[in-house]
């Protein structure tokens, strides 16, 4: 009897340190699987939102103290962040708006399609550094297909990027693919 116990145990002994090796050799898999996908940028689809080099016409609107301030349009470049009360991935990168608007030199601006009263409880309170309007009207002008969006417009109301985006990395790579744009744009129209 005891010559059978200690096949079992020798065996089960292999056997776990089989399981190990193979958990071992998958987590490294998955790593290299990892590796070589790599972060995700924003969602960039041709056919949401505004075209890539489309100017959308301006739209003057007013923040939520009723200042008036215009949305698109030649002057300065502007990131325009669609965002609604009830998004959670929009309360991840609304902190970091205006900090990442600030650091690529545009002027940063908040849409929400939530009606007036909804818009300035969810926002008024909170210190954005960027102006928020309730403009239904403004999102379905761009072709807004859901929050979090982002659309970066150039100095002539141009849209230089735009997309899903999801976290502060994907905001900072879809504005740095804006800027990339702008670049070469300017560029490419000194050659010529």
């Amino acid at each position: 009897m005891q010559g059978w116990w200690a096949v079992s145990y020798v065996v089960l002994w292999g056997l776990v340190i089989l399981l190990g090796v193979l958990v071992v050799a998958l987590a490294r898999q998955i790593g290299t699987l990892h590796l070589r996908l790599g972060p995700r940028g924003a969602l960039e689809v041709d056919i949401e939102g505004p075209s890539l080099g489309e100017v959308p016409p301006p739209a003057e609107v007013t923040d939520l103290d009723g200042r008036p301030f215009v949305i698109g349009g030649p002057g300065r470049a502007q990131l325009v962040f669609f965002t609604s009360p009830s998004c959670p991935l929009c309360e991840e990168v609304l902190p970091s708006l205006a900090v990442a608007a600030k650091a690529a030199g545009l002027a940063a601006h908040v849409v929400t399609s939530a009606p007036p009263d909804d818009a300035y409880a969810a926002y008024a309170p909170r210190k954005l550094g960027a102006p928020v309007t309730s403009a239904a009207e403004v999102t379905a002008a761009y072709g807004i297909p859901g929050t979090p969006f982002l659309v970066v417009l150039d100095d002539t109301g141009a849209v230089r990027g735009k997309g899903t985006i999801n976290n502060l990395e994907q905001m900072e790579g879809l504005i740095d693919t804006a800027r990339r744009r702008m670049t070469t744009e300017a560029v490419a129209g000194k050659v010529s």
